[in-house]
């Protein structure tokens, strides 16, 4: 089953975030934005919730996004979508048709 079937799918606006230490005596972090691009975002359904409780994947949100991007995206940075940051657990490229990846996002309460 393909991941997209229409590119129409990828209809959510997302922006990845850099999260970096300040520079100098004063403690905190700065954020920059690196880029904007269109997602299609999966939620889970109802037996994803009771297969993935207690693991690293409970509580987590699927973005597809196109696999060639502005910048190269790592699991350190953040996605910010709909005004809330999420964390990224793992990325998902894909390797064979190299159409699009996967963000494998934690939903942060």
């Amino acid at each position: 089953m393909p991941i997209i079937n229409n590119i129409n799918e990828l209809n959510e606006r997302i922006t990845i975030v850099s999260i970096s230490a300040n520079a100098g005596p004063d403690p905190g972090e700065t954020e920059t934005e690196l880029f904007s691009c269109w997602a299609k975002i999966r939620t889970q359904t109802i037996s994803d919730v009771k297969a993935l409780s207690g693991t690293d994947f409970a509580n987590t949100i699927d973005i597809v996004i196109r696999q060639q991007q502005q910048a190269e995206i790592n699991n350190t940075m953040l996605v910010k979508w709909r005004g809330k940051k999420y964390p990224i657990v793992k990325i998902n490229p894909d390797y064979a048709k190299k159409e699009f990846r996967v963000l494998v996002c934690k939903l942060v309460s």
